[in-house]
């Protein structure tokens, strides 16, 4: 069984690319994977500012959301990245 996290761009909730992600979860879960989904729409992440601060295992100086998503990342066994 892996982990998968699936990070989904898009605006719409029920968009083309939310189908597709979710027509992916469902298969995976089938085959009886583990899967959390991200949507962008509902976490802030701002753009990098080069502050390098996440390279020496610190968290980023820029309050978002993107602190919540590294230890998900780390722990993923797979990432997917979804966007329109």
């Amino acid at each position: 069984m892996k982990d998968i996290l699936v990070i989904q761009g898009g605006g719409r909730a029920n968009g083309n690319t939310s189908q597709l992600v979710d027509a992916f979860i469902r298969g995976a879960k089938e085959a009886g994977h583990s899967v959390e989904k991200i949507p962008l729409n509902k976490t802030e992440v701002k753009g990098c500012i080069g502050c390098n601060a996440c390279r020496y295992g610190k968290p980023c100086v820029q309050k978002d959301g993107f602190n919540e998503l590294v230890p998900k990342i780390k722990s993923a066994d797979l990432i997917v990245f979804a966007s329109p």
